[in-house]
């Protein structure tokens, strides 16, 4: 599997080098949107480290890994493309990783960047590296199932932005609403929502006082990641003709 997947990675590498509006929704628009809470907090000091940490992740998981992640694969599907590389042996596995892969890197390299910039100035304090890279592995797998799973029943690249929607606001709703409770009072309820599982997980790297609870957070994300996986796999549409 890692011979095919890196191929189909490093072609769609090279498509995404030659689209300048794919670079901009899914790389510049979320960087753009982190430096704006990133702005925010310095000016108003209001929501604190670790919820600005878990906002920032949020917006650019949501953004990047999910919404573009889902345009791109209907964009393939309906240039054929996805099923081409079906009939070249390469597994179902391997095709939605490889043409996944650059939205998991543009995650990576954005997250990478905007804690950097916080870093550079103020920065966000002392933070326990495993619930912050607990939440940006995870997150990012499970944005990329779902899109995966929301590509399903996007049957034009133009139309994900519609269909993405209601999770891309769930994920931004969630983080939103565990920012504004108080660490100690984030619920199951609330956990439920993948963004509000990676902002409490930022809270807790963060070492924000009262954010507790790190194995109910974990399970939160974890979990619907390993479910998403697998499920995305099995009920991808790959030919145009099935979502029309």
């Amino acid at each position: 599997m890692s011979r095919h997947w890196l191929l189909i990675a490093g072609s769609e590498f090279t498509l995404l080098r030659r689209s300048p509006f794919t670079l901009v929704m899914g790389a510049v628009l979320p960087a753009a949107l982190g430096l704006m809470i990133l702005w925010a907090e310095a000016d108003t000091g209001r929501a604190g480290p670790g919820a600005t940490a878990g906002l920032l992740l949020v917006t650019v998981i949501a953004l990047t890994s999910y919404v573009s992640g889902t345009t791109t694969l209907a964009a393939r599907r309906r240039q054929s493309v996805l099923r081409r590389l079906r009939a070249s042996g390469a597994s179902d596995a391997a095709i939605l990783a490889g043409v996944l892969a650059p939205s998991a890197a543009l995650t990576a390299a954005q997250i990478l960047l905007l804690f950097g910039i916080a870093a550079a100035g103020d920065g966000l304090g002392p933070v326990a590296a495993g619930p912050l890279l607990l939440a940006v592995v995870a997150g990012t797998t499970l944005g990329c199932a779902l899109a995966a799973l929301t590509a399903a029943v996007t049957s034009a690249p133009e139309l994900a932005q519609l269909t993405t929607s209601p999770i891309a606001l769930a994920w931004l709703g969630g983080a939103l609403w565990t920012a504004r409770t108080a660490p100690d009072e984030v619920s199951t309820l609330m956990l439920a929502l993948p963004g509000a599982a990676v902002t409490q997980l930022a809270r807790i790297a963060w070492h924000v006082p009262g954010a507790t609870g790190l194995f109910p957070a974990a399970v939160f994300l974890v979990l619907p990641a390993l479910v998403a996986v697998p499920m995305a796999a099995r009920l991808f549409r790959w030919d145009p003709r099935d979502t029309s």
